[in-house]
């Protein structure tokens, strides 16, 4: 999106306080939700003595690692520094924008979920898909931010948890 398009969608939920209240719970819980279920699936697999624990936890930890270094090395801006508007969500944060951490964990743990339990990796999978366009609308990421860090998190949920075996 560019300047015009965050202004004409910053406008219309200003303009409409049920549709802001509701951005911000998704960005707020959206999350939260996926952050819990990674750590009721680590508990899980520790309660059970499942070996699959340190892959569950490694390949994530990586994913995020890799990253945040990669987003403080590019330190690319986000859209409410680019254009001067003020996003719609409290974030302060001035560049390391790409890619999108919260994309990015939430892919990965989407497929950390769907390595050890099918139905909870889809869940993890729609609510990684609905906080895309959530962290966009909020106007503290570029679309390119939050594809790359989704390709990212798959991309390494994928060969961390399928392509080594």
């Amino acid at each position: 999106m560019g300047e015009r398009r965050y202004r004409a969608v910053r406008g219309w939920f200003l303009a409409r306080p049920a549709a802001l209240w509701a951005l911000r719970a998704a960005n707020r819980l959206l999350p939260a939700l996926v952050c819990l279920a990674y750590l009721g699936l680590l508990g899980c697999l520790a309660l059970g003595r499942d070996a699959r624990l340190w892959r569950a936890m490694a390949v994530p930890a990586a994913a995020f690692a890799l990253g945040s270094a990669l987003r403080a090395a590019l330190n690319r801006p986000r859209p409410y520094e680019v254009y001067g508007l003020e996003p719609l969500i409290n974030k302060q944060t001035k560049g390391r924008s790409f890619p999108s951490r919260h994309l990015l964990s939430a892919a990965v743990i989407a497929a950390a979920c769907r390595w050890a339990s099918p139905p909870l990796g889809l869940a993890m999978a729609l609510a990684t898909a609905l906080l895309a366009p959530a962290r966009v609308l909020a106007g503290v990421h570029f679309v390119r931010d939050v594809a790359a860090g989704a390709a990212l998190g798959a991309a390494f949920g994928w060969v961390g948890f399928w392509a080594l075996g």
